[in-house]
């Protein structure tokens, strides 16, 4: 594939600062191309880059070319749930793929010594922790000032300088968690010491919260539980592909974006497994301050893995890890799943183990699930002990060293007539009459895990939408809801009474009432 791109960029581009192009996500290989110099090349389909522009740029008439190479699932390279073969031939558990430009692409105007990166550390109950990455000023050269403030007033500060951890206490800290999702907005600004040197400000937030796995305190059973906060939480929630009938990779708003998540909630379930993709950060954002947690998983190559395929997925692991490491929601990494690609993980220092181990190398903070439904759950190592049921949920124990989990059960399927991807040709694990009797079903399903909640801690319901011919989601692939109004607040209980299994935990009244109105979120 092939981009071209002329413009002017008057606007952005200023005497004494530097211009910087971003790239959100290129799937799958780029090579970047400005005012006839090639940029650099960039590898991944999942994570963002950036090149400096300043001593090319033009504030009028430039050209940016952007060539890209992606073989999706004939390659090698972590593709997820892509396959070519269902442009024109739809069906199984792969979709329509995406190829080249699928997130967006800017300009960005910054002083010539920049903040290029921050690091949040926020796994505490009553500090953040942060590490500035500044262009120009190396470790341990050039301070830091931090502001946390809260509804636009600050209430902590800390100094430090640039790469070292600058740690700031909280005043009568409150905790994120899916009930309450409490954000802090974080102010950062470099401060070099130098004269006619402009001071760079950049503006993020953080969540205070922690997860562990422990056994549940004052309970009369000591399995090992996942505690937010120190709390057991259980975690119900969707398996969601993430997946749109018309931009596949890409949602077409962010109202759009935002609505999978708003309908997790309304159909009152706290957790997302993101399946085989990585999002763009607005998901993640909006993951955050609806209060959503997401067990996100590694991208794998999903079938005909092979040698080639081992640094490649390593490369992204490291990417994703680091790129979306400092958004609150997510608690837990997925390392592999089923048996798409572990396979040929075999060998030290790219053994099962290994890989498991770097992920918990590279964030100690956020549990790590080693493979969800696959043999290597099998090896009983890092934080989760995973299985795979359908339709019906099975009944996984925890070990000595795990949780248990159910990371994907259901596929409950009403085919909706007018909404299907090929009329007459959806398929599921479970099919139901009617939407009638999918709420039916998926309701005593959840109560079936409700009756052992006693051992079990999680569960992910495949899933949040029908996807192409696989029409087995709550919402039908153009987002609208299978369910009435009765039957969306039925599973909102049911959900909820099994999120109560952890200790009776439940949204607050306004919320509730929220998510059971007929208006707003619920489409019809």
């Amino acid at each position: 594939m092939w981009y071209r791109l002329t413009f002017d960029s008057s606007n952005v581009v200023k005497d004494g600062f530097r211009t910087l192009l971003h790239f959100g996500a290129v799937d799958w290989q780029a090579s970047i191309y400005f005012n006839g110099v090639l940029l650099g090349n960039h590898t991944g389909a999942y994570d963002g880059f950036s090149f400096d522009i300043t001593d090319s740029a033009n504030k009028h008439g430039n050209e940016l070319i952007v060539y890209v190479f992606d073989p999706s699932d004939r390659g090698a390279q972590p593709n997820g749930k892509q396959k070519i073969s269902a442009i024109d031939k739809p069906g199984g558990d792969q979709y329509t793929p995406s190829s080249g430009i699928w997130q967006t692409v800017w300009l960005e105007s910054v002083p010539m010594h920049y903040i290029m990166d921050l690091k949040i550390n926020q796994a505490s109950l009553h500090s953040v922790s942060i590490e500035a990455a500044v262009n120009g000023i190396g470790y341990g050269a050039g301070e830091i000032d931090v502001d946390v403030l809260e509804e636009g007033s600050v209430i902590a500060s800390g100094r430090g300088t640039v790469g070292k951890a600058i740690i700031v206490e909280v005043p009568s800290p409150a905790l994120w968690s899916p009930e309450r999702p409490k954000l802090y907005d974080l102010k950062v600004r470099s401060a070099v010491q130098a004269p006619q040197i402009a001071v760079d400000t950049v503006i993020s937030y953080f969540g205070l919260r922690t997860i562990t796995i422990g056994p549940q305190p004052g309970a009369i059973h000591t399995s090992l539980r996942p505690l937010l906060n120190n709390k057991f939480t259980f975690f119900a929630g969707f398996l969601d592909q993430s997946w749109w009938p018309d931009g596949q990779y890409t949602a077409p708003t962010d109202e759009a974006l935002a609505y999978d998540l708003e309908a997790t909630k309304m159909f009152g379930m706290n957790m997302i497994r993101l399946h085989q993709k990585v999002n763009p950060e607005r998901w993640y954002y909006h993951a955050d301050r609806l209060g959503l947690a997401i067990f996100q998983d590694m991208p794998q190559k999903y079938g005909g893995a092979v040698n080639e395929t081992i640094p490649l997925f390593v490369e992204d692991m490291k990417s994703m890890i680091s790129g979306r490491g400092n958004h609150p929601c997510i608690i837990q990494w997925t390392t592999f799943n089923e048996g798409d690609c572990v396979g040929v993980f075999k060998t030290p220092p790219n053994d099962v183990k290994s890989i498991t181990q770097l992920a918990k190398r590279l964030d100690s903070t956020r549990l790590v699930d080693t493979n969800s439904g696959g043999p290597a759950n099998n090896l009983h190592i890092a934080d989760v002990n995973d299985i795979h049921s359908y339709p019906f949920p099975g009944d996984p124990m925890p070990s000595a060293s795990q949780y248990a989990m159910v990371g994907e059960f259901g596929g409950i399927g009403a085919f909706i007539q007018g909404k299907e991807w090929v009329p007459g040709l959806c398929h599921t694990y479970l099919k139901a009459a009617n939407s009638s009797d999918e709420a039916t079903k998926y309701i005593q399903m959840a109560s079936s895990l409700q009756s052992r909640a006693d051992h079990i801690s999680a569960s992910v319901y495949t899933q949040t939408t029908d996807v192409e011919l696989e029409c087995d989601g709550f919402l039908n692939y153009d987002r609208s809801n299978k369910f009435s109004v009765a039957e969306t607040k039925a599973i909102h209980d049911a959900n909820q009474a099994l999120v109560g299994a952890s200790g009776g935990q439940v949204y607050d009244k306004q919320l509730r009432l929220q998510q059971a109105a007929p208006g707003g979120m619920v489409f019809v």
